[in-house]
């Protein structure tokens, strides 16, 4: 097995739903959670016998130790829109690159690290945008200044005008989602807490009529996304 990355969900209470996706951070490979989730994973597809391709696992961190909450033969999600970032993080490789490799050409495969670097070779991560409000689209101005920061890389959205915005309460109402990327951990957390602050200023659109908001207090959730998992 090797491992191509390991991701922590932010997982916060919002609009009185209690586990709102608020992005993916890439893990540290040397943190105390990626040393044990790696062989805990590795040791459950073993178990299930899964010994060719892409895997994806979610596990939660207990006070007991992992906790397994979903293993599948497929690679990460997201339509693979993180797949630039993970090729930044790595230093030119992601699970698309070492499936394909995987498959079709094993001593490329075979050269890929068992896991990816410690420290990771730039600072990036995927943010989620939540609506903390409802109307009908007018404008987007937030999604405009969003896509002129820094660290953008890339932004996936349904929201135009015209379109009807909810409350955010899940992963499928969240109304947007942008990879951002920087070799300077600063200038990421930047556009990251002006991403916050756009969010809850309710700045992210325009609408036709009276807004109606919400605004509910967030915290961290502790499930880790880790996927990766091929042996050749």
């Amino acid at each position: 097995h090797k491992t191509m990355m390991v991701w922590v969900y932010d997982k916060r209470p919002a609009n009185g739903a209690a586990f709102v996706y608020f992005g993916n951070e890439p893990v540290d490979l040397q943190s105390p959670e990626a040393k044990l989730v790696i062989p805990y994973v590795r040791a459950v597809l073993d178990a299930l016998g899964l010994k060719n391709g892409p895997s994806h696992g979610e596990v939660m961190m207990t006070p007991n130790g992992p906790c397994l909450v979903e293993m599948n033969c497929r690679a990460h999600g997201g339509d693979g829109n993180w797949r630039p970032l993970c090729r930044s993080l790595t230093g030119g490789y992601s699970q698309v690159e070492a499936t394909v490799d995987a498959y079709l050409d094993k001593k490329a495969f075979s050269v890929l690290p068992d896991r990816p670097p410690s420290p990771y070779k730039a600072s990036g991560q995927e943010a989620l945008l939540v609506s903390f409000s409802r109307g009908k689209v007018k404008s987007t101005p937030g999604f405009d200044e969003i896509m002129k920061m820094q660290s953008f890389v890339s932004f996936e959205t349904g929201v135009k005008k015209g379109s009807m915005v909810e409350y955010t309460v899940d992963l499928y109402s969240c109304v947007g989602s942008v990879i951002l990327l920087h070799k300077d951990a600063d200038v990421l957390e930047k556009d990251m807490k002006r991403i916050r602050e756009l969010e809850k200023e309710n700045g992210l659109f325009e609408y036709d009529y009276d807004v109606d908001t919400k605004m509910r207090s967030a915290s961290m959730s502790n499930l880790l996304n880790v996927f990766g998992g091929l042996l050749g």
